[in-house]
């Protein structure tokens, strides 16, 4: 059987509605994608403007003069494009001073692709590929996500759907169009958990690897996976075989990754003290990690907010109900780890990738006006954000 039939017959979902990748897949990607243009056309310098960032306004671009591709590269795009174009550099005092290593290598070198043949190649070149590199693996990971809840966790078909949507509608989903690594990670995630339940330990040990090599969460990832190693063998330890062994790749991948740095920049653990400089595991920010929440006004800082505590407790019914802890196991600990860090920044964009509470939330959400209200509301907030994105507000 060619490799093309194998995919086909892979995607031949019990239950599932005729023609269900054109129409759960496909058409929610283009509509959310055509919205975003076109907020971003409409919001762009008429959009009240970020003060403090006026000089990319006088400049008139932050990456690229493609508005098209610019307006999906942002904040952390840049540090991903200098990985790209001048590989990872020490700053002078990297606890103080912000640098690239505190950023992950897997999505900067995948996007790296013929600039390996020594080609100085343009900015708008690698933002091209690296955003349709996103947008590429966003689609898998759907199709992959609809798979996993109908054959795997026998959810119902209606359910999966509702499940595809609100993670469509997701205020912070439109990172996963952008120069960033959520479709990445996303993908990796709902894949390793794909190849766990068919117990290709090989496949999900290649890709929990992967994981930690895209970003700091990826060790959530491979927890969660051993968890579902032991949990499919009824934490019996003689049931334990040489396949978990394959789990290994994972801290290896890392530790090659933390002695290329040490390399770079002479410190062992270059990538955490370049994550202090952005104000995270410092004692300020764990003293006082909710002085965000403090202005007067709503701001996206208090309604990610809201959304944690709703993925928290999702998370935490799912480790609670589901009789596989392991998603539970996933979806806590993603919830945690960022909050952990003492700086509730950047919720949304976190939050997005923890595909079991959106596959909770299209169980649960069997109220088409509740379902409907929700899918609307979270569709208007990531239009609010994306105008303020555009515009150079620090959305996540």
């Amino acid at each position: 059987m060619n490799p093309f039939s194998r995919l086909k017959q892979f995607f031949e979902i019990p239950d599932a509605r005729p023609g269900w990748f054109r129409d759960l897949v496909l058409f929610p990607f283009l509509i959310t994608r055509l919205v975003w243009v076109l907020v971003g056309y409409f919001a762009y310098g008429n959009y009240v403007t970020n003060p403090s960032y006026e000089k990319y306004f006088k400049q008139g671009y932050f990456l690229t003069k493609y508005f098209i591709l610019d307006m999906f590269s942002r904040w952390d795009a840049r540090w991903y494009l200098s990985i790209i174009k001048e590989g990872y550099q020490a700053s002078p005092d990297m606890t103080e001073h912000y640098s690239n290593m505190a950023f992950f290598p897997l999505y900067p070198y995948l996007v790296k692709s013929l600039g390996w043949l020594g080609l100085d190649l343009p900015n708008a070149y690698y933002l091209l590929v690296g955003l349709i590199l996103s947008n590429l693996l966003f689609i898998a990971a759907m199709a992959l996500l609809y798979r996993l809840a109908i054959v795997e966790l026998g959810m119902k078909s209606d359910a999966a759907e509702r499940a595809l949507f609100l993670t469509f509608a997701f205020p912070a989903g439109f990172f996963f169009g952008s120069f960033y690594t959520e479709s990445l990670f996303l993908f990796i995630a709902v894949a390793a958990f794909t190849f766990a339940y068919r117990e290709n330990w090989l496949a999900t040990g290649i890709l929990a690897a992967l994981g930690v090599l895209t970003r700091s969460q990826g060790a959530v990832l491979v927890l969660a996976l051993a968890w579902f190693y032991m949990e499919r063998r009824s934490w019996r330890l003689r049931e334990i075989r040489a396949s978990a062994g394959w789990f290994a790749l994972a801290p290896l991948a890392l530790l090659g990754h933390f002695y290329y740095l040490y390399i770079k920049s002479g410190r062992v653990f270059a990538v955490f003290d370049a994550q202090s400089a952005w104000g995270r595991l410092s004692v300020y920010t764990l003293g006082d990690p909710f002085r965000n929440l403090q202005g007067p006004s709503l701001d996206v800082w208090k309604i990610d907010a809201i959304l944690f505590l709703l993925f928290l407790l999702c998370s935490i019914y799912i480790l609670w109900k589901w009789p596989l802890k392991a998603f539970g196991i996933f979806a806590v600990m993603m919830c945690f780890l960022p909050a952990y860090t003492g700086l509730l920044v950047s919720m949304s964009r976190l939050l997005a990738v923890i595909f079991p509470v959106f596959l909770l939330l299209g169980q649960r959400l069997e109220n088409q006006n509740a379902y409907l209200a929700a899918a609307a509301t979270g569709f208007a907030l990531q239009a609010v954000y994306f105008a303020g994105w555009v515009n150079y507000y620090w959305i996540a």
